[in-house]
């Protein structure tokens, strides 16, 4: 190879090559950023493993996902029951850190299933969106398929990253209705608002594209969100219901942030519920 060839060989593989080297080191970037912001699972035995102690008669229930990862839930029933919920628990934590919510759950007399993602508490696996997606719609199969709950009485209630997933499960199966509180509009969006200065939106794989799920959805659907929520702003909750089809509400909790709605919203957060579960069962 002469030397005026080397040049031109130099010339014309330089730039692509680091345009390569470039676009690893932004993927490496990317997926650790998305990974890192998308999902913090805690594992056991961190948290609570007992609800027993706690008033709950939970039963441990194992089920499989449809590509193989077994996973973890607690089935929750309740004597006097009016329905079922299928509780999708946030980005963070895991089961034994959402006793206080199961808790809470029971003030509205409805059996409760609640179950985590692969990667979380005791399931199997990573974390990624296909496949927390793929393991809501396993748990809401085990729900009606063992459990014998039938379509027609069950909520799904999602918060945070659990309400994209709720919304997403929502489009798969059929419910009599779908809760969603302090919910975002989309993951781009998200990152657009977390790293104003860094382009991650342009490349951000991880979507959870739930405003425009929301508007092929009409089951009814109820949006709460607060109004000082400083992980997610409110602007989001107002964003999904104005993109979603009837029949809808929207309830905006005074003072609340993102993970303390019930305790602000307080008797009229339950009442709340309990008016949305009847007038879905009604139908």
């Amino acid at each position: 190879m002469t030397t005026n060839t080397r040049k031109r060989w130099l010339a014309y593989s330089l730039p692509p090559l680091a345009a390569a080297v470039g676009a690893g080191a932004g993927h490496v970037l990317r997926k650790h950023l998305e990974q890192r912001h998308t999902f913090a699972p805690g594992r056991y035995p961190h948290g609570v493993w007992s609800p027993q102690r706690y008033g709950l008669p939970a039963q441990d229930v194992w089920f499989f996902a449809a590509d193989g990862e077994e996973l973890h839930g607690w089935w929750i029933p309740h004597r006097r029951a009016r329905g079922t919920v299928l509780y999708c628990h946030g980005n963070s934590g895991s089961l034994g850190e959402q006793i206080q919510v199961l808790v809470d759950l029971r003030r509205l007399r409805v059996n409760v299933f609640a179950f985590d993602y692969r990667g979380y508490g005791r399931s199997r696996g990573t974390p990624d969106e296909e496949g927390v997606l793929r393991d809501a719609r396993a748990a809401y199969d085990h729900l009606v398929g063992p459990l014998g709950r039938p379509p027609t009485e069950i909520l799904l209630l999602g918060h945070s990253l659990g309400g994209a997933i709720a919304i997403d499960c929502a489009l798969h199966r059929r419910v009599a209705g779908l809760i969603v509180q302090s919910t975002f509009m989309d993951t781009r969006r998200m990152a657009r608002e977390l790293y104003p200065q860094v382009p991650l939106h342009w490349v951000a794989r991880r979507r959870f594209r739930s405003v425009d799920k929301v508007a092929r959805l009409r089951i009814p659907k109820l949006f709460i969100h607060g109004s000082e929520d400083g992980t997610i702003p409110v602007d989001h909750g107002h964003r999904l219901f104005e993109a979603a089809a009837e029949p809808k509400e929207l309830f905006v909790v005074p003072r609340a942030g993102h993970n303390d709605v019930h305790r602000h919203g307080g008797f009229r957060y339950y009442r709340r519920l309990s008016r949305f579960r009847n007038r879905c069962l009604a139908r």
